[in-house]
């Protein structure tokens, strides 16, 4: 109820909400750039330049590159985003931890182990309290507006960095 009222996450166009539907990559794109905007969906205006071959002409393509442009999104290292593939509550989450400020390289949350790193980190933000999931598997809605609701009460994190010179 929150994040509908915060403009964040809408009913399905037949006016329910599917509590139990699970969410693809392209929605959960959509979903972090209208909480970065404020609950509002922002003006992307239309995609030249993709960066993945297979969002060419979808819907969710201006969400996507938008993501993909501030490192919340990656596709899958063959040039492809997969938007119509379920999310996992493990993707899910490294999205939202990036968005909050989490550096995917700093944190490990790349590499071979990047789902351990991701998970670990997830639970210690708080990402998942209240959801009992197996982060590995398709994330409901329900669940996914659960994790986006934690991360709007998770701290945004900043990076220091000194550099010593000779």
């Amino acid at each position: 109820s929150v994040l509908v009222e915060l403009g964040v996450i809408a009913g399905k166009d037949d006016g329910s909400y599917d509590p139990t539907g699970i969410v693809t990559r392209a929605e959960m794109a959509k979903i972090i750039c209208v909480v970065l905007n404020g609950g509002k969906d922002p003006s992307l205006g239309n995609v030249t330049n993709y960066s993945y071959a297979d969002t060419v002409g979808h819907w969710a393509a201006a969400y996507i590159e938008y993501c993909s442009n501030l490192g919340i999104v990656a596709g899958d290292g063959a040039g492809k985003f997969n938007p119509n593939a379920t999310v996992t509550a493990t993707e899910a989450s490294k999205m939202l931890l990036v968005a909050l400020g989490y550096s995917a390289q700093f944190e490990g949350m790349t590499g071979a182990n990047w789902a351990v790193a991701t998970n670990v980190r997830a639970n210690q933000v708080g990402l998942y309290d209240g959801l009992a999931i197996n982060p590995s598997e398709g994330l409901s809605r329900d669940n996914a507006a659960q994790m986006v609701y934690n991360a709007l009460s998770a701290n945004v994190v900043t990076y220091e960095y000194t550099l010593i010179s000779d």
